[in-house]
């Protein structure tokens, strides 16, 4: 896929995946109390469907929560959201798949980087009744890394698969006679 194609295909990906995010966070941070601390059983809670809800936390700290309050997690968002177009070009996928991958990727990076520069954390509220609880961004970096994590390994063993594996197959002339 050419580089602007893939830029224009990426860039509208994330856009739509930062404003899903950021006006559903927006929704909660209106419609819900912060929870303090787990366990967030006595916190206010919006209940959509089994144990699906939502329930307003806010997390300063990694994925998960840990590491609370370093402000080292900026520089590595930052440096993670310029590297995925680097790895985005070499894909090598056709159509939407790559610019899916990436533009979820980066979507999902700079809506949860919005959130640590204008808040100081993350707004998380999605909460399956048990684990964590995480942010439409989260998901989207998650399906983002996914796609390409399968879109590299396939790429690699279609290239193991076409790599000769001795000099008879190599075809260079050396083979025995």
């Amino acid at each position: 896929m050419r580089t602007k194609a893939l830029a224009l295909r990426s860039t509208t990906v994330a856009a739509l995946a930062i404003a899903v995010d950021q006006a559903l966070k927006a929704y909660v941070r209106q419609s819900l109390a912060l929870c303090p601390a787990p366990p967030v059983s006595g916190c206010d809670r919006l209940d959509l469907a089994g144990p699906l809800g939502f329930v307003r936390v806010e997390n300063a700290g990694s994925a998960f929560g840990f590491l609370q309050g370093l402000w080292l997690w900026l520089l590595l968002a930052a440096l993670g959201i310029l590297l995925v177009p680097l790895y985005g070009r070499r894909l090598g996928l056709a159509g939407w798949k790559a610019p899916l991958a990436v533009g979820l990727q980066v979507g999902g990076a700079l809506a949860n980087l919005a959130d640590r520069l204008l808040y100081g954390g993350v707004t998380d509220f999605i909460d399956l009744g048990h684990g964590p609880i995480f942010n439409p961004a989260d998901v989207a970096l998650a399906i983002g890394m996914a796609l390409a994590v399968r879109a590299l390994l396939r790429r690699r063993a279609s290239a193991a698969a076409v790599k000769p594996t001795s000099p008879a197959l190599a075809g260079d002339g050396s083979e025995e006679r």
